[in-house]
């Protein structure tokens, strides 16, 4: 229903919960104040129920007038659209924040989960009121009576949330600001990059505070005096080579590490909580948190033997595949087995060249955005089998998006000798 310079809305018993929807003329806020002066009586309404063949019985005596407050709050109201997870959140006394620089688009977190933060326009206009009864609050007997209700602002757009992923390549950033490279590096001229607590971290990066948690624990990250530090290759390497010549001294590679004797040996090294770090770092999944220092720790063979391949691949460009299976292997501890299956997501390997050969490309060096993923993954090689590809895309997967789904929108199927590969959509 429209009307030009007010709106009626009756509550009809009959359909106790319908919201009707009224779209005002452009020119109705300009004639505010004529409008005040010529309020609709109950003869207007009745002639037009009797206009509209509408019985006057089949509705509920009390009718709500509409008019438009002379001073419209437009642009100190907005409208955002919450999923019941959020909801639900904000009604128990959850933390609901809005997070990002200046420079980043806005997300919305809960403690736990994260939502893109995006404004929509509807092409309805919504009217606000501080006030407005409905049918339930109606009474159903009595005599007609008019009661009027101000529209406090309209409103064109809304903000939505989106559920993504966790925006965490910063998080990796700002902790390479300044790696921790030993004590004795602290307060020299390398040690200018600011430090972060997690408070500071949470501030800044777009993500839960569980998935920032997390981002730390996968970045490997350690918390030292307050503040949150990622180790310096070659540091850790330095405090892995320490720890492995004590599992070789003691049979620690057997047993588990002896995590209390670890320590007391490498802390005149080392910080006591550093030495623990790497050693948890190192351990089998779910051996290593949350242990005592006096529990054996047991080690896991494949993080070990991928750590010794990056320290062969960091630095070394394309490297004969050959030569480097065998340096690799000679590299381990004695009694653990290398394997190519333990490096996938972060070498690449070449076996049409003649020699074979490998390169160090970690998937963590990789754009977050599905789109420029894919762009980058198509620069770095024309054409990937679903075994190659898999490890650089699998972590943008979700619930409803499987890796097969991610290379249907993104990538082109085709065979070659035999095998389905992917290519760029772009790619003629």
């Amino acid at each position: 229903m429209k009307l030009t310079d007010n709106m009626d809305v009756s509550e009809n018993p009959a359909v106790p919960n319908t919201a009707m929807e009224v779209t005002p003329d452009a020119d109705d806020q300009s004639q505010e104040t004529e409008s005040e002066g010529r309020q609709r009586s109950l003869s207007d309404i009745n002639s037009i129920l009797e206009f509209a063949k509408l019985e006057r019985s089949d509705f509920k005596p009390q009718v709500q007038c509409l008019y438009f407050s002379e001073h419209l709050e437009n642009d100190s109201i907005k409208l955002l659209e919450l999923d019941q997870p959020v909801l639900d959140s904000i009604l128990s006394g959850k933390s609901v924040t809005i997070r990002g620089d200046k420079n980043d688009g806005a997300v919305l977190v809960t403690d736990d989960k994260t939502y893109d933060f995006k404004e929509a326009e509807t092409s309805n206009s919504m009217l606000l009121l501080p006030q407005l009864s409905f049918s339930s609050d109606l009474p159903s007997e009595g005599d007609q009576e008019i009661v009027q209700k101000k529209v406090g602002s309209v409103i064109y757009n809304y903000y939505e949330l989106r559920p993504i992923k966790p925006r965490l390549k910063k998080l990796r950033k700002l902790l390479e600001e300044n790696p921790y490279r030993g004590k004795e590096c602290e307060g020299d001229e390398l040690d200018t990059g600011k430090k972060y607590t997690l408070p500071e971290l949470q501030d800044r990066v777009q993500a839960s505070n569980k998935e920032i948690v997390e981002g730390l624990r996968k970045l490997n990250a350690c918390e030292l005096s307050g503040y949150w530090r990622v180790l310096d290759f070659e540091f850790l390497s330095t405090v892995v080579y320490h720890v492995l010549q004590l599992c070789d001294e003691n049979d620690w590679l057997t047993t588990g590490v002896d995590l209390a004797q670890c320590c007391d040996v490498l802390q005149e090294l080392f910080p006591i909580e550093l030495v623990q770090h790497v050693v948890r770092c190192f351990a089998r999944d779910g051996d290593g948190e949350e242990k005592s220092t006096a529990t054996a720790v047991p080690l896991c063979e494949d993080k070990v033997c991928k750590h010794f391949a990056e320290l062969c691949l960091r630095n070394s460009g394309k490297f004969n595949l050959s030569d480097f299976s065998q340096a690799w292997q000679q590299s381990v501890p004695e009694g653990m087995t290398t394997s190519l299956s333990q490096i996938q997501g972060m070498a690449l390997i070449d076996r049409s060249s003649q020699p074979e050969v490998i390169w160090y490309y970690c998937v963590d060096d990789l754009p977050d955005d599905v789109a420029e993923r894919f762009e980058v993954l198509f620069e770095e090689r024309k054409k990937w089998s679903l075994e190659e590809i898999t490890p650089y895309v699998i972590d943008l997967t979700s619930e409803k998006t499987d890796v097969g789904a991610l290379l249907t929108k993104f990538a082109r199927a085709s065979m070659l000798n035999g095998i389905k590969v992917f290519s760029s959509r772009k790619t003629l």
